[in-house]
């Protein structure tokens, strides 16, 4: 699914009452003037439902299908909530009966000693005709600590966790009856913000942690943020998992989401948004997950003003913040993995909102489901002018959210974002370890000193602030090793330069190379150095390397293997630093390279342009395919060959048929094969010595194309079992899925009839 954020719709609107206007008291006024939580129906709605807390209002649960109210509490202009109200739509028999829960800060019914410690609860059966749900008494009840946040468990047995600014969390159940008080650390000064995960929710988090799980990011008193994870039974008992340190200050925290595969992203007043990855096995542990992003052109940068952040899956995040210039309210879709912006949408201001002189706004994002996204904005309550055309406004933002993040949406799109992002100078981007590192060697090579940039590098990287640097997510950047190669290769320099071959295995090894880093290719610059193999070492750690590029090395090879004599066909052991590789061996690594049709071809015909080339490399192929003729075919492994899998599916044992590493696979053969001869049949057949071998490769594909057309006939019947095996593995990773409808079932009963299944696999429908 291609990621996209739709046209927002308005589904509610509510005025500031005066008295909230006027107030400038902290304890009168609520920061915000409206809150609202999502919630999922036991029942009926595929949407599930928005529960409203409008200052000074009352509680609304209004429908996401229909956009219409199904339950109000009107509760007057004196009446004030300390947290967004909940409701849990329990399923009681056949009834359906939702229950709201609201946390008062102000009410002419509550003393101020309670004010913020109090929740309301009513009851209301759904199932029942309007003009026969019976009126019930709001009950309330009070607990030991100042409430922050509500959050609804319906996953076992109806309850609440309520939390406080300072941590703790106390258990409700469904009729407010307290079970359990978790208490904070001594050590922990405030909560910053919470994320609840229930039972399989979460892959990060083990299903034995109990029934429902709380991450909390802290506020703890050695000026640090501290993350913790509480895990609670079944039996309302908790636990603290584990807790640790993230390098971002508290005090500059402006909002962060958590995902359900454990990715986390903190965004400050800087603009930095800083990503973690949450893992539990064994024990709670927090390691960067992606370079942070600097953001610009917001206006909450540098300000007390207040953006949004919310977790859609895996690293896909959804921002909402006010544009600095013109005054905006933007969306911004990221995959914060791979630092790219996937969709956005820019909405006007409300008008119910624009006329503010000094203009502020609350916003907050949440999630509904994969399709859509709740955004609220209002102005703070102290803040806002005593005019009857200020309102706060509820808008449904319809979203397109692929199902994880994958490479191949983000391809294409590094500079969707740039407007969005601070683009870091040299310097910035390399940090101060590194430039220390790099000029050293880029000093050494300069004065042709090779092995004194070798001793540099090892001496500069064992020191502490270089090694904490490499423990990081991303220890070697773009910029830090394409200034090491240049440095190194020197590829304006005649090739009696120093080099150091050392150096650029290192950065091979570690697959931090790519072959754009060096102006005119980097196989021409390691052939420039004679590093051979530097080359062949790059077949296989460089997912970059151009066809062309590959093609003018192998028609070096080729052009050399005609001038000497070669032996043994089949070595590929590798040579030494000066020597040109024979060419089996090199062949070979061009064959097992990922490479595409259309550019092999052309990359053939521009740089294989003599008949002798050709010809020396289709006598290896021609040896090749006459080794595989003579292969064992093994049609059905042993039973030594499977084993089962951590989910109890019978797989096939990684190895468990013999490779020749000197033999690549028949399909790469054939595959370059096919690729030399589209490109230079014509060639071939003007020159007469490659008559000879051209026939041989005749011989050698007649057979195999007999016995494909004739295993062919079993693709139908064996497809079944494929499909099976494939549904047993995904299912034992997955879980199994519902039960498909009727026209699945019969959509897949026809392709089952085009596959000319039939006899004892034959299965009819008779649908009526």
């Amino acid at each position: 699914m291609d990621a996209s954020v739709g046209e927002p719709f308005l589904l509610a609107s509510y005025a500031v009452p005066q008295r909230l206007q006027n107030s400038r008291t902290a304890k009168e006024s609520p920061r915000a003037s409206i809150f609202a939580t999502h919630g999922k129906t036991a029942s009926g709605s595929s949407d599930g439902y928005v529960t409203v807390s409008a200052q000074g209002d009352g509680v609304h649960v209004l429908d996401l299908s229909t956009l219409h109210p199904i339950i109000s509490h009107t509760l007057g202009p004196s009446t004030s909530f300390a947290c967004p109200s909940v409701s849990l739509s329990i399923q009681e028999g056949q009834q359906n009966v939702f229950a709201t829960y609201s946390a008062i800060a102000s009410s002419a019914e509550v003393t101020s000693e309670d004010c913020g410690r109090t929740i309301w609860l009513w009851r209301e059966n759904l199932s029942s005709t309007l003009g026969d749900r019976p009126s019930q008494k709001k009950r309330a009840v009070t607990i030991p600590h100042p409430i922050s946040e509500i959050y609804p468990c319906n996953d076992l047995s109806p309850r609440l966790l309520v939390m406080s600014p300072a941590g703790d969390i106390t258990v409700l159940d469904a009729n407010l009856k307290i079970q359990t008080i978790v208490i904070p650390p001594p050590d922990s000064v405030s909560l910053l913000q919470s994320f609840i995960f229930h039972r399989g929710s979460a892959s990060f988090l083990p299903e034995s942690l109990g029934s429902t799980s709380v991450v909390l990011l802290e506020h703890s008193e050695d000026a640090k943020t501290r993350i913790r994870i509480v895990a609670f039974t079944s039996d309302a008992e908790g636990r603290e998992i584990g807790s640790s340190r993230i390098p971002v200050k508290p005090d500059e925290i402006i909002c962060a989401s958590c995902s359900s595969s454990g990715f986390l992203s903190i965004l400050t007043r800087k603009g930095s948004w800083s990503s973690f990855q949450i893992e539990t096995k064994p024990g709670l542990s927090v390691y960067p997950a992606a370079q942070p992003l600097e953001l610009k052109s917001l206006s909450f940068i540098g300000k007390s003003l207040e953006a949004s952040v919310v977790a859609l899956n895996t690293s896909l995040v959804l921002l909402a913040a006010v544009t600095s210039s013109p005054r905006n309210v933007v969306l911004l879709l990221w995959d914060l993995q791979y630092s790219v912006l996937l969709a956005s949408h820019v909405l006007s201001i409300p008008s119910t909102l624009s006329h503010l002189s000094e203009f502020s706004i609350t916003l907050s994002l949440l999630e509904t489901t994969s399709r859509q996204a709740i955004l609220i904005l209002s102005p703070p309550t102290a803040d806002a002018p005593a005019k009857s055309a200020t309102r706060s406004s509820i808008l449904v933002v319809p979203l397109g959210v692929p199902s994880m993040s994958s490479i191949s949406n983000a391809m294409g799109r590094a500079l969707s974002g740039a407007q969005w992002l601070v683009q870091p100078s040299a310097n910035d981007a390399l940090g101060p370890a590194r430039v220390k590192v790099l000029t050293a060697i880029q000093t050494a090579m300069a004065n042709g000193e090779a092995q004194a940039a070798e001793k540099a590098f090892e001496t500069r990287t064992s020191l502490p602030a270089f090694t904490s640097l490499m423990q990081r997510c991303v220890p070697l950047g773009h910029s830090f090793v394409r200034g090491i190669l240049v440095a190194v290769l020197l590829p304006a320099k005649p090739s009696s330069a120093p080099y150091s071959s050392a150096l650029v295995r290192f950065l091979l090894e570690r697959r931090v190379v790519s072959a754009s880093m060096i102006e005119g290719g980097l196989l021409a610059a390691l052939k420039l150095r004679g590093d051979w193999n530097a080359i062949e070492l790059c077949t296989t750690t460089v997912v970059d390397l151009a066809e062309a590029d590959l093609m003018s090395i192998l028609q070096f090879v080729a052009e050399h293997s005609r001038k000497i004599v070669v032996d043994d066909s089949m070595d590929v052991d590798p040579p030494a630093l000066g020597a040109v590789p024979k060419l089996p061996a090199f062949l070979n690594a061009c064959v097992l390279y990922q490479t595409a049709p259309s550019m092999l071809r052309a990359a053939i015909h521009q740089h294989l342009t003599q008949p002798e080339d050709l010809v020396a490399v289709l006598e290896v192929l021609d040896k090749w395919m006459l080794a595989w003729r003579g292969a064992e075919v093994i049609a059905l492994p042993s039973k030594k060959s499977v084993v089962k899998n951590e989910h109890g599916i019978i797989v096939l044992k990684d190895g468990w048929q013999k490779k020749d590493d000197a033999l690549p696979p028949l399909i790469n053969v054939l595959f370059f094969l096919q690729a030399i001869l589209d490109a230079s049949f014509l060639a071939l057949l003007q020159h007469a010595p490659a008559h000879r071998v051209l026939r041989k490769v005749l011989s050698r594909i007649e057979p195999e194309i007999q016995l494909t057309e004739q295993v062919e006939l079993l693709r139908g019947p064996l497809e079944l079992f494929a499909r099976a095996q494939a549904r047993a593995l995904r299912d034992g990773k997955e879980g199994p899925k519902e039960a498909s409808d009727w026209r699945q079932r019969r959509r897949m009963a026809h392709e089952r009839s085009a596959m000319a299944v039939g006899g004892l696999y034959q299965l009819d429908e008779l649908l009526l």
